[in-house]
């Protein structure tokens, strides 16, 4: 009797033991596809990370892919640059990849003034399109355009951040942060990006917020300026007015001059519902005055 359960026994094991191999073999990663969404100058780059994840993965238990892993792999790899925007398990073994390249949006500028009061040094906070910190650089140089500059940002107040981390500002300046960002991503989508040069932030600083007023003036490749007051209000509408209005202009008006962008207070109720953008041929009026 016993020995008719050990047999038993034993053939149960030897079951288990063959369908444990047979179903690692069949669920072991025998496919990582990946597609890139990068600049052409990184391709050497996205190949070596795609060796690398198939040294890690390839041939490891399905059940078992480190997805977390995975993702943190390639942002270390490539100092944050590149993202995996994403990622399908497809049972029982293949996995499939979405990578994009981190663009560098703007960069902050944060001066260093001698005693003299020259500047003998400047740094540039560099930001992505995901508002994370992508570099911090002594030259301001676009990783996918080099011949073209970062939009440079200055007049905001915030503390060094670290690569990697997401980037803020003073407490008091983030609804102002929040339409630059908002005024970026028009640009971006416009396709103008390029057609900035430099975004300067100006507060009159009034001890009360109510009263504050404050500016954007940005300053496009062309010559032309765009001065808007009190950025964070209604924002998006004054973003449209001020993009329509300067893809309107022909190629000399761009040269020169300045588009001029406000509210519009309505008289019964004080509410700031409506926005006015002009052009003016004349000499713009100069930052922070």
């Amino acid at each position: 009797m016993r020995s008719k359960k050990f047999v038993i026994l034993y053939a149960v094991a030897i079951f288990l033991i063959v369908f444990l191999i047979t179903f690692n073999s069949v669920c072991a990663i025998s496919s990582i596809e990946i597609y890139y969404e990068v600049d052409g100058s990184r391709l050497q780059l996205a190949e070596e990370i795609r060796g690398g994840l198939e040294e890690r993965y390839l041939r490891k238990n399905f059940l078992f892919f480190d997805e977390e892993g995975a993702v943190n792999y390639v942002s270390d790899e490539t100092e944050g640059y590149f993202e995996v925007t994403e990622l399908t398990k497809s049972f029982p073994n293949r996995i499939s990849m979405r990578i994009r390249e981190k663009y560098e949006n703007y960069a902050f500028v944060r001066e260093e003034k001698g005693a003299d009061g020259e500047v003998v040094k400047t740094t540039y906070y560099v930001i992505g399109d995901d508002g994370t910190v992508l570099a911090v650089k002594d030259s301001n140089v676009n990783n996918l355009v080099p011949e073209q500059s970062n939009i440079e940002v200055t007049g905001f107040e915030f503390f060094e951040p670290a690569v990697g981390e997401v980037f803020a500002v003073d407490a008091g300046q983030t609804a102002a942060y929040e339409a630059l960002r908002a005024l970026v991503a028009e640009l971006n989508a416009r396709g103008l990006r390029g057609n900035i040069e430099r975004i300067e932030y100006f507060s009159l600083g009034a001890s009360d917020p109510s009263r504050n007023i404050d500016y954007f003036y940005i300053y496009c490749t062309e010559g032309v300026q765009i001065w808007v007051t009190s950025p964070s209000r209604n924002a998006e509408i004054k973003i449209a007015e001020a993009l329509d209005l300067y893809e309107a202009l022909g190629d000399i008006e761009r040269t020169y001059g300045y588009i001029a962008v406000n509210d519009l207070r309505d008289p019964d109720t004080g509410d700031y519902s409506d926005v006015t953008a002009v052009y003016s041929p004349n000499v713009p009026p100069k930052s922070g005055n």
